[in-house]
């Protein structure tokens, strides 16, 4: 990759990050990172001005031209169409089945390009490219929050067909227990599960991991349990896909003294050498996995200019 400059940019349920990012090296340039609070419950109209002012600050603080734009989306999307079709989920349903690439492009006067990839596929794009699955072939990056996100990612490139992965690459809708992982492994089930068991009130999965540090048992043993689940979800997987490193990303993250041990063990139980890691980086990886999307653009351009 020759040294462009791209905007990478991380859609969340509340905020849209946007960074201009060095696509050479990775780095995001200093002085360019904004994050701008959204009402995923707003008109079309207003969301994507919020997203459109984010991308546009970042654009302003290169002194670059930006011709790319990377988007790491949440689905349901057609992401390589633009098209959202998320619904049900209580955030962004006024943009069911509108083209958010157009309107983006509109919203911004942006002649270029812009793409768009789950989430959690930039997560591992990120990871497997700068972050802890870097200098390894094949990675696979789970995210850890309000849902379960994964992606298998082969030397930066997301998989998602062959029987080396699960549909899609994606884990959470795999059939587990009574249901699906998913379930079982989110913040969902953290919160809901400890407030049956507790009687509490929790809202936020940080304030059990407070009370996990603080030394509440109930709190350890419930880390400890996803951890074990999350094992038994990923084994056959990791083993299938050969994975050398497994990265684990999300807010849950922050809990990995809890459930990591857990996680391993089972690993190691059914003899899965895939080495685990925790992201340092977070919202950065699916930001810069954002911005390598961009570099498509660049290869399309030089074959057309031959």
């Amino acid at each position: 990759m020759n040294s462009h400059v791209v905007i990478g940019a991380d859609v969340g349920g509340s905020h849209i990050t946007a960074a201009a990012v060095e696509l050479q090296s990775g780095k995001i340039i200093a002085g360019s990172t904004y994050k701008q609070k959204v009402n995923a419950a707003a008109a079309p109209e207003e969301i994507i001005t919020c997203w459109a002012k984010a991308i546009k600050a970042s654009m302003n603080a290169s002194e670059e031209v930006i011709e790319a734009i990377g988007i790491a989306m949440p689905g349901p999307f057609d992401y390589a169409n633009g098209i959202s079709y998320i619904r049900g989920l209580a955030k962004y349903e006024s943009l069911y089945g509108l083209n958010v690439k157009e309107l983006l492009k509109e919203e911004l006067k942006f002649p270029g390009e812009i793409y768009f990839e789950n989430d959690a596929s930039c997560f591992g794009i990120g990871e497997s490219w700068l972050g802890e699955g870097a200098g390894c072939k094949r990675v696979v990056a789970v995210t850890l929050g309000t849902g379960l996100g994964s992606a298998f990612v082969s030397d930066c490139e997301v998989q998602k067909t062959g029987n080396e992965i699960p549909e899609d690459g994606y884990l959470y809708k795999l059939p587990y227990k009574q249901g699906i992982a998913e379930d079982y492994i989110s913040s969902r089930w953290l919160i809901k599960t400890f407030n049956d068991e507790t009687g509490s009130k929790i809202t936020e999965v940080k304030e059990i991991n407070e009370l996990a540090l603080s030394g509440n048992i109930s709190a350890q043993q419930l880390f400890c349990q996803m951890g074990t689940m999350l094992g038994e979800v990923l084994t056959p997987w990791l083993t299938r896909f050969n994975a050398q490193r497994l990265v684990i990303g999300g807010n849950v993250r922050n809990a990995h003294s809890f459930f990591l041990p857990s996680l391993k063990k089972v690993l190691e139980t059914n003899q899965v050498n895939t080495g685990v890691y925790i992201s340092t980086k977070g919202e950065e990886s699916a930001i810069a996995g954002a911005a390598y999307l961009c570099s498509q653009f660049f290869v399309s351009k030089t074959s057309t200019a031959k």
